[in-house]
């Protein structure tokens, strides 16, 4: 029994050992730089599609922003993301994130009287109710004392992350979701850098 006993636990530490070996994983890091400059035409041949072209005047210093959509190979749904691009990242990070924030989470200011930048903000939210959206209190949408259902005043990107002169803000029905979709796009950004 000792032996038998022996052997199951040596066989559940390798499996534990093979199946915690992350090298092949992406982790999530909100500010990254190794001090490119991408563009429009580097995300499209990532396969990352422009749906539209929003206006720039009042998101400071970027030069460009776009609601765009990324299909994951294998997977029916596209993502969609809000990506503004800067001139360096030194701009991304200083005038980009404070404003990436006004975007992002349960307290997103989603109305034009509450946004510093109101371009894009119909993209920005999700409409609440039978299996849509998260509530500011966390909750899914439906449920007791949620006053987003039936609404479409539930923030769509719940993370963002900094790529260089990119912020590219991530949909997904809460932060760890977002940021799944986020860690998505970075693989592919990561691969084009190699």
């Amino acid at each position: 029994m000792k032996y038998i006993k022996f052997i199951f636990i040596s066989v559940f530490t390798v499996l534990l050992i093979s199946c915690g070996d992350s090298s092949n994983e992406i982790e999530f890091v909100q500010i990254f730089s190794d001090n490119n400059i991408h563009n429009e035409e580097d995300l499209k041949a990532l396969g990352i599609k422009k749906g539209k072209k929003y206006k720039v005047e009042g998101l400071e210093k970027a030069n460009a922003a776009i609601f765009a959509f990324y299909k994951k190979p294998g997977e029916k749904e596209a993502i969609e993301y809000e990506i503004r691009f800067y001139d360096n990242h030194d701009d991304a990070v200083t005038a980009g994130v404070p404003m990436a924030q006004e975007r992002v989470g349960p307290e997103a200011k989603l109305k034009k009287e509450y946004a510093t930048w109101d371009e894009g903000l119909k993209d920005a939210r999700q409409c609440g109710g039978a299996g849509g959206g998260m509530s500011a209190g966390g909750s899914q949408a439906g449920g007791a004392g949620d006053h987003a259902v039936g609404s479409c005043s539930s923030p769509k990107y719940n993370e963002y992350f900094v790529f260089n002169n990119l912020i590219i803000l991530c949909q997904g029905e809460n932060e760890i979701e977002s940021r799944d979709n986020c860690i998505d796009v970075i693989k592919i950004l990561k691969i084009e850098e190699n």
